[in-house]
């Protein structure tokens, strides 16, 4: 080593692994972070039913309409679970809605789910193939 290597050691230590070791490290966690995202995708992909909320309306003191949209396979039947909430995030209303097979691959549905008490929203809890 020179001179201004050999002082830079002493100030700050040496390097804990090599240049190569570390390049070598840095591409294994590349690699590991590719196949991670990779496997998040198919998974994601694989899903049979996905749901999406597309708005919500206060029709009544007791009662809120929901519109989601649900993707699936043509020819597929799927259960939908939707909730109204109230200003505390507490459920106040609650449905269960059956899809049935659909010739296209996305479709609108329109719900109203009665609630005991002011909801403020309404969300998708899941929907699932049946």
């Amino acid at each position: 080593m020179d001179a201004a290597s050999d002082r830079l050691a002493d100030r700050y230590g040496r390097p804990m692994v090599s240049r190569r070791t570390a390049r070598g490290l840095t591409i294994l966690v590349a690699v590991l972070f590719l196949a991670g995202v990779v496997v998040a995708g198919l998974l994601i992909a694989r899903t049979p039913v996905r749901s999406e909320m597309l708005s919500y309306d206060h029709i009544a003191d007791d009662a809120i309409a929901v519109d989601f949209s649900v993707s699936m396979s043509p020819g597929t039947s799927a259960t939908c679970t939707l909730q109204a909430l109230n200003s505390g995030r507490a459920q106040v209303g609650f449905v269960e809605v059956d899809i049935p097979p659909q010739e296209q691959r996305t479709t609108a549905h329109h719900v109203e789910i009665s609630t005991q008490g002011k909801a403020v929203t309404a969300e998708i809890v899941r929907c699932s193939a049946s």
